[in-house]
């Protein structure tokens, strides 16, 4: 499937994480001390969103989000999530540096992406570009803490 072909196909994935997100939770859920955390917010609107990481040995067992975000930053972070649950630190920071680098529009791997390549017009935007990496720099940060 070509996202490029059907915008209605890109709009549809982007309001279903959006609407229907998986991996955020309450601002009432307290979340364990077992999971890293990291916080980051968009200097120029309203996103701010908290990544929660939970490991397993070396493997990302579990993540859970808090905050706010418009449509591009919730369904980025949300589809972001559900990709790297299973993955090592090592798998999962090559997603989000090949996520990274679709947005700056540098070279990147499209079939690594899945459907986080429907963000791959987010750049013709520059407003939306910090939407479209808020959550994505959260996790990011999460994973990487020097907590473990």
């Amino acid at each position: 499937m070509s996202f490029n072909e059907d915008k209605d196909i890109r709009r549809m994935i982007i309001l279903d994480h959006y609407e229907n997100p998986k991996y955020f939770v309450s601002e009432k859920q307290k979340i364990d001390s077992s999971y890293q955390s990291f916080n980051n917010n968009s200097p120029t609107c309203i996103d701010n969103i908290t990544a929660y990481v939970k490991f397993n040995k070396d493997k990302i067992a579990d993540i859970k989000l808090q905050g706010i975000g418009c449509a591009i930053a919730t369904s980025s972070t949300d589809i972001m999530a559900s990709m790297l649950i299973g993955k090592s630190i090592k798998q999962a920071n090559q997603i989000i540096n090949n996520y990274l680098d679709m947005i700056a529009q540098k070279k990147f791997n499209e079939k690594q992406l899945q459907d986080l390549y429907v963000f791959s017009n987010v750049n013709k935007q520059a407003n939306r570009i910090n939407c479209a990496k808020v959550g994505i720099l959260a996790i990011k940060n999460a994973l990487n803490n020097d907590k473990k």
